[in-house]
C-alpha cells in the first residue's frame, strides 16, 4: 500500500475543487418570470407584460406607470442518472468500489424566489428594484461513487440586487441603466484518496471548501415601439468578477487525518481565486398580430468565454493554474400569447439552448448539454391590479458525455460516463398594481 506523497496530496485537495469554480457551465438561472417561463423565455427582452420584465430589460420599466410590485417562486425538478461510470485515481489505478454503480438524482430539486418593484417618479423618469439569483446550481453525488475523486457536493448561488433608473425619451423610445450588486456563495466537496494505487473508501478523506464574495456590475437597456404592432428591446449585463478568500477543511477519520498531516499538509487552509459570472446580451421582439393574439421572439448570447485561466493561491501548497475552455453560447426562443377575455391570458413557446461546454472539459459538478424547452402558462386577473400567473416548462437535454482525462482533470485521474437529464420547472407569480 502506497500513501500519497505531499505534492500529489496537495494537488488533489485543491484541484479536486476546481471544476465548479472554473468550469461550472450551465448554471444560468433564467427563471425569473412566469410569463418568461411559460413562453420558454421568448417574451424576454420586451414581451413580458408585468413588472418582472425589468429582469431581462430595465428599459421595460417605463411601460408600467404608477407603482407596481411582483414576487414569485419556481421549483425545478430534475431527473438524472450517471450511466456507464468508470474512473481512475491520479496514479492511474481503477476505482472498483464505487457504489452505487449508476448514481441517480444527483441534481437536487431546487426552490428559489424573486421580487420586483417599480415606481414612476415623473412623466419621464422611473425607478425600479429587483432581487433574484440569476446564477445558481446544486448537485450532490454520493461520496461512495466512483466519481468521488472528481466531484461530490456543489452549491453555487449568486444573489443579485439591482436598483435601476429608466427614462422615457418619447412615446417610442425608452432607455435605462442599473447597478448589479451581487453576493456569491460557493460550497464544494471532493474526496481525496490517501492510497491512490489501491483506492478504497476506508482510506478516503473529504475536502470541503466554502467561499463568499460581494462584487458589482451593471445592466443597460433600450426599448423601442417601432409601430403600433411591433416593439423591440435590447439589454446588456456586464460580467462580474468575484475575488474569493475561501477556506478549505479536510475531514475524515483520525487515522487518515494523521497520515495527511504526516506528509506536511495541514487540515485547514486558505485559498484565493477569481471567477467571473458572464456577460449577457439579450434581444427581444414583440408583435401584435390581432387584438387578442401576440407573438414573441428572443435571442440571448451569454459570454461563458469569461472563464479564462484560473489562478489559485493557497496558504499551504503554493500557487496553481488551471486552463479552461468555455465558449459563448446562444439561447433562441419563439412564442405566442392569446388574450382569452378581459381576465384570462394564455401563452406558450419553444426554445433551443446551446451548451457552452466542450465534451473534453465537461464536468459532473454542473453537467450541461444542448437542450430544448417547451413552455406553457397563463394569467388570471382576480380583480383590477391583482393578477396571478403560472408558468411551466419541460427541458429536454441531449446526453452529456463525461470524458475527463488525467490531462484535463489534473490531480484526480480520469472519469468517464454518460449523464442523462430532463427536468420540469413550475413557477407561480403574483403581480400587484397600486
Amino acid at each position: 500500500m502506497r500513501f500519497i506523497p505531499l505534492s500529489a496530496s496537495s494537488h488533489a485537495i485543491i484541484l479536486g475543487l476546481l471544476p465548479a469554480m472554473a468550469a461550472a457551465n450551465g448554471y444560468q438561472n433564467l427563471h425569473q418570470s412566469a410569463t418568461g417561463l411559460g413562453t420558454a423565455y421568448s417574451a424576454n427582452g420586451t414581451g413580458i407584460d408585468d413588472i418582472s420584465a425589468i429582469y431581462s430589460n430595465p428599459a421595460s420599466l417605463t411601460r408600467f406607470p404608477g407603482t407596481n410590485a411582483s414576487f414569485g417562486a419556481d421549483l425545478i425538478m430534475p431527473r438524472d442518472s450517471f450511466e456507464n461510470l468508470s474512473a481512475t485515481t491520479a496514479s492511474g489505478a481503477p476505482v472498483t468500489d464505487g457504489s452505487p454503480g449508476t448514481p441517480t438524482q444527483f441534481l437536487d430539486n431546487t426552490l428559489s424566489g424573486y421580487w420586483y418593484i417599480g415606481h414612476q417618479l415623473s412623466d419621464q423618469l422611473y425607478f425600479g428594484l429587483s432581487f433574484n439569483a440569476p446564477w445558481a446550481t446544486e448537485s450532490d453525488y454520493t461520496d461512495t461513487a466512483a466519481s468521488r475523486y472528481t466531484a461530490t457536493t456543489t452549491k453555487l448561488t449568486a444573489y443579485n440586487l439591482t436598483p435601476m433608473l429608466a427614462y422615457k425619451v418619447d412615446d417610442k423610445l425608452s432607455i435605462a441603466a442599473g447597478l448589479n450588486i451581487q453576493y456569491y456563495v460557493s460550497e464544494f466537496s471532493t474526496n481525496i484518496s490517501l492510497t491512490p494505487d489501491n483506492p478504497s473508501q476506508a482510506s478516503d478523506l473529504a475536502s470541503d471548501f466554502e467561499g463568499n464574495d460581494l462584487s458589482f456590475g451593471a445592466i443597460i437597456g433600450i426599448e423601442y415601439q417601432a409601430t403600433d404592432q411591433w416593439r423591440f428591446g435590447a439589454s446588456y449585463r456586464t460580467k462580474i468578477t468575484h475575488e474569493f478568500d475561501g477556506d478549505i477543511r479536510v475531514n475524515g477519520s483520525d487515522a487518515n487525518l494523521a497520515v495527511l498531516e504526516s506528509n506536511g499538509v495541514s487540515r485547514d487552509g486558505d485559498a484565493r481565486y477569481e471567477i467571473a459570472t458572464p456577460w449577457m446580451l439579450q434581444l427581444g421582439a414583440h408583435g401584435k398580430l390581432t387584438d387578442r393574439l401576440e407573438t414573441y421572439a428572443s435571442a440571448t448570447l451569454t459570454g461563458w468565454s469569461a472563464f479564462k485561466d484560473t489562478n489559485i493561491h493557497t496558504t499551504n501548497i503554493g500557487d496553481l493554474r488551471v486552463r479552461n475552455g468555455w465558449d459563448n453560447a446562444w439561447y433562441v426562443a419563439v412564442g405566442l400569447g392569446y388574450q382569452v377575455n378581459d381576465k384570462v391570458k394564455v401563452f406558450g413557446g419553444v426554445a433551443y439552448d446551446e451548451t457552452p461546454t466542450p465534451t473534453e472539459v465537461r464536468n459532473p459538478r454542473a453537467p450541461n448539454a444542448d437542450r430544448s424547452y417547451v413552455g406553457l402558462g397563463g394569467s388570471y386577473e382576480v380583480r383590477p391590479g391583482r393578477t396571478f400567473k403560472v408558468g411551466y416548462a419541460h427541458t429536454f437535454f441531449e446526453d452529456a458525455p463525461i470524458r475527463l482525462t488525467s490531462e484535463n482533470n489534473p490531480g484526480r485521474g480520469t472519469l468517464n460516463g454518460d449523464i442523462k437529464i430532463d427536468a420540469d420547472i413550475l413557477m407561480v407569480q403574483y403581480v400587484h398594481q397600486f
